[in-house]
């Protein structure tokens, strides 16, 4: 590295870094003038990302880095909410959707009304970053690592909806019902979709495993956060 050239960050510093569209707080763990790799030259960092695991960590160029600063933790919020607006379906969107389904089902030309398509959008769960970093990491125990999810799981997805429920009531006495449909909705959704939807492709012999052992459970008397994260996820 030669003598002269300047960095804008030291070594152990937090900053944000680009990582694609999205910024996230990070460390510099080292830095160097050359990328490591592809030998592009100009001042590197080692980065390591807030709450990611070490795998993720990655040698960047400069101009992804960002000090931290009101102004940059403005610029991550206004990117974060950007991109939750983006993942949102316009009211022309859920009309072409549901026109095209309905129009394979019937094969006849259908009138929808959108007044009531727009009172009625599709669903968008927002899942907290923390949340995100932990389906990352679930889905490199299972791909990279070869670590299964130990099974029947304590809390199980039953466990975990009757814990939310009872805490749900607590926080408010007065209910109309829609909460338990949609508990029940969930734990139904769940059980239908687990073996066709949720796992990788690595977890199925373990599937085939314990639905033999537990011919009597339902499946979300047998898995966990992880499978009921996955299924917000999708």
């Amino acid at each position: 590295m030669a003598q002269n050239e300047k960095f804008l960050y030291r070594q152990g510093d937090r900053i944000l870094c680009f990582h694609g569209p999205m910024i996230y707080e990070a460390k510099i763990l080292d830095k160097d003038y050359q990328h490591p790799k592809s030998g592009d030259s100009g001042p590197h960092y080692l980065i390591h990302y807030k709450g990611w695991k070490n795998t993720w960590d990655e040698w960047v160029a400069e101009d992804r880095v960002l000090p931290i600063n009101e102004a940059n933790l403005s610029r991550q919020k206004q990117i974060e909410e950007s991109m939750t607006k983006k993942n949102k379906p316009s009211a022309k969107k859920i009309v072409q959707d549901s026109s095209a389904e309905k129009g394979k089902k019937r094969k006849r030309d259908i009138s929808l009304d959108k007044d009531e398509l727009i009172k009625k959008p599709k669903i968008i769960i927002y899942i907290p970053e923390q949340l995100r970093i932990l389906l990352v990491q679930d889905w490199e125990n299972i791909n990279k690592s070869q670590m299964w999810v130990p099974l029947p799981r304590k809390p199980s997805v039953t466990d975990i909806i009757n814990n939310y429920k009872s805490w749900k009531i607590e926080k408010s006495k007065d209910s109309d019902g829609i909460d338990e449909e949609v508990n029940k909705g969930v734990c139904f959704y769940f059980n239908k979709c687990l073996g066709t939807r949720l796992l990788y492709q690595s977890e199925r012999n373990q599937y085939k495993e314990i639905r033999s052992k537990f011919e009597n459970l339902e499946n979300a008397q047998i898995y966990g956060a992880e499978h009921l994260l996955r299924l917000f996820g999708k």
